[in-house]
């Protein structure tokens, strides 16, 4: 069953405080869960990715294996799909890239 992974990052400007979160809905759109996690101080990048790894660990506890990931910073889409970024110094970047190959 593939599901959608709605997912975003933010940072408040001002303390540089970030928070990330999403929804993940069936294949008509339905709700299944919501999630939503602070994570401190982080760049916009780093709370994009943090919002679809969460996603990914609640998709993957409800027994969910396919899905497609929606997110609105192309920056964040372009790193996951380049292979050159695979073996970067971005810890973040490396964990959702890992989890998307291992399950």
């Amino acid at each position: 069953m593939w599901v959608h992974l709605f997912s975003d990052g933010v940072v408040e400007r001002a303390t540089g405080k970030a928070s990330a979160g999403g929804a993940i809905r069936d294949m008509e759109g339905n709700w299944i869960v919501g999630f939503n996690h602070f994570l401190g101080n982080y760049t916009p990048f780093d709370a994009e990715l943090w919002g679809i790894l969460d996603g990914i660990l609640v998709m993957l506890k409800k027994g969910d294996k396919r899905a497609t990931i929606q997110t609105d910073n192309l920056e964040v889409i372009k790193a996951l799909i380049e292979k050159e970024m695979e073996d970067s110094g971005i810890t973040i970047l490396r964990m959702v890239q890992r989890t998307m190959r291992s399950e």
